[in-house]
């Protein structure tokens, strides 16, 4: 940026900083994620936009393979983790442990946050209630066998299926059963709830003499857990539900995806891929995304399932996609995140982890959360940058030279420029480095004049990108501060003061002495 003078161009640098403080503001509205597939209905769609590049902005190494799938609310990252059995709360910005709890058994559940407090399954056969905020255990529900399973939370109520065949439905606040609904069949689908009724399905199980139960999709009343209808496909069906326009979405073992009449469970259509789906669908507009474990995504028309586009990855897909500003996010077995143009299908981006990716990509806050079986959770975003001032503050006499050393710290790839505003008159700041593309540190030099008005300053050290401000601040004294002005007069003071009591005492006891004297007189 070179020397500037602040009384010359204060003005535009007050006009550029509300404009761009304005995008900044705009930017951190939250949009949160609180449970599986973002919403009740299992859509998968999110109001956030996404990052356009595989920034990673952090990564989190948890104790065991991430299968869980995050859920992102009030600036925290809530998910589970297999071999060490817990579920951990994370700074969004960090990707620092706030609190986590083991559990008895791997966590498969994904996370689903609502009224601050966290409900999520484990293998341990219980559904735990969290307080969000710390972390304590405010109640758990013991089933007959692990639950898989992700809850939906609503009106009170906590929807969970079990691998013990029983959908459940308890009370929110104490866990409290207030209905199960037994389809004696294998549950690893997660309820999606829609229009009063509750969406779930199962997988084949041995039933008596052998006999197989049914691979079925199954509809219940929300509020009585009576059956309204069931479908049967043609295999197990791990995939779960997605509730858009009247329909229903859901893959299945035989190789097919299914839409299906929500109201009386008849089939509309079916798609058949090269393999199983065991991915969950993501509606947006006019279009069905999923995944196959064919190696494939796929687009397809939501009306009528007639093929958009599908994209090859190097291996099956279990993940289930997140859509979000025109993008589709989804992982694979090849160990790959993927970013995909939801209009052609064409690659935007990729990121290979050290691990198969089974989690399912949350989108929340224009950043990407995914687990890994890498045992990694990772946050990519948009590129990022963050300024401090060491020291924070200092003291110059008028016409005197002060330096400081500024900080930025890039994440991934941008250009930043400093500036400063709210400098002393008659004074001069430049910076030896006053842009860069990488992380960078700078010398900010502050000269002042004879003519530099004495007083306090709080300069706002500024980074600037097109779309981004960060701040950071550093005090300045120029002339003797009241403090030190202070310091010199309070010994002074307090000579003074002794003085003045030791001439009261000497006056006294001379007046008392006069006294005495005038009285032997008499």
């Amino acid at each position: 940026m070179g020397t500037e003078s602040f009384h010359v161009s204060n003005v535009k640098k007050i006009a550029l900083v509300v404009a761009l403080l304005l995008v900044s503001a705009a930017e951190v509205a939250a949009q949160d994620w609180p449970m599986f597939r973002e919403d009740l209905g299992h859509t998968g769609v999110s109001a956030s936009r996404g990052p356009e590049d595989n920034t990673l902005l952090w990564s989190f190494k948890a104790e065991g393979y991430v299968h869980s799938s995050p859920a992102v609310v009030d600036g925290r990252v809530y998910i589970g983790s297999r071999e060490n059995y817990k579920v951990y709360c994370l700074e969004e910005g960090s990707g620092g442990v706030i609190w986590s709890y083991q559990t008895g058994d791997y966590v498969y559940s994904s996370p689903a946050v609502v009224d601050g407090k966290v409900y999520v399954g484990s293998l341990d056969t219980k559904v735990y209630c969290f307080d969000a905020e710390g972390g304590e255990v405010l109640w758990s529900y013991k089933t007959e066998w692990e639950v898989y399973s992700s809850p939906a939370v609503v009106d009170g109520k906590v929807y969970v299926s079990s691998h013990d065949g029983n959908v459940y439905c308890l009370n929110a606040e104490n866990g409290d059963l207030i209905w199960k609904f037994l389809t004696e069949c294998y549950l690893y689908s997660s309820p999606a709830v829609a229009d009063g009724k509750v969406y779930v399905a199962s997988h084949e199980a041995p039933g008596p003499e052998g006999r197989p139960y049914e691979n079925t999709i199954y509809c219940l009343n929300a509020e009585s857990g009576e059956l309204v209808w069931k479908f049967r496909t043609g295999g197990r069906v791990y995939s779960s539900p997605a509730i858009a326009g009247g329909k229903v979405y859901i893959g299945s073992d035989d190789y097919k995806l299914y839409c299906l009449d929500a109201s009386d469970g008849a089939e509309l259509w079916s798609y058949p891929t090269g393999s199983s789906i065991s991915s969950s669908p993501a509606v947006v507009g006019r279009m069905v995304y999923f995944g196959s474990l064919d190696g494939k995504v796929y687009c397809l028309y939501a009306e009528d399932g007639t093929e958009v586009w599908s994209f090859q990855t190097g291996s099956g897909v279990h993940s289930s996609p997140a859509i979000a500003d025109g993008k589709v996010y989804i992982g694979s077995y090849d160990s790959k995140v993927y970013c995909l143009d939801a209009g052609s299908g064409d690659p935007v981006w990729s990121y290979k982890t050290g691990g198969y990716v089974f989690s399912s990509p949350a989108v929340a806050d224009n950043k990407v959360f995914v687990g890994s079986y890498d045992s990694n959770v990772y946050c990519f975003g948009e590129p990022d940058f963050a300024v401090s001032v060491k020291p924070t503050s200092g003291r110059v006499e008028q016409g005197g030279t002060i330096h400081a050393t500024v900080t930025v710290q890039i994440i991934g790839s941008m250009s930043v420029e400093l500036g400063t505003i709210g400098g002393p008159m008659e004074a001069t700041i430049d910076f030896d480095h006053s842009s860069g593309t990488r992380s960078f540190t700078s010398t900010m030099t502050i000269e002042t004049t004879s003519n530099t008005p004495a007083g306090t300053y709080n300069i706002t050290v500024m980074g600037m990108n097109a779309g981004k401000v960060r701040t950071a601040s550093y005090r300045l004294q120029v002339g003797p501060s009241w403090n030190f002005i202070v310091t010199l007069l309070i010994p002074l003071i307090l000579l003074l003061i002794i003085v003045a009591i030791i001439i009261y005492y000497w006056w006294k006891r001379r007046k008392k002495k006069r006294k005495r004297r005038r009285m032997l007189s008499s």
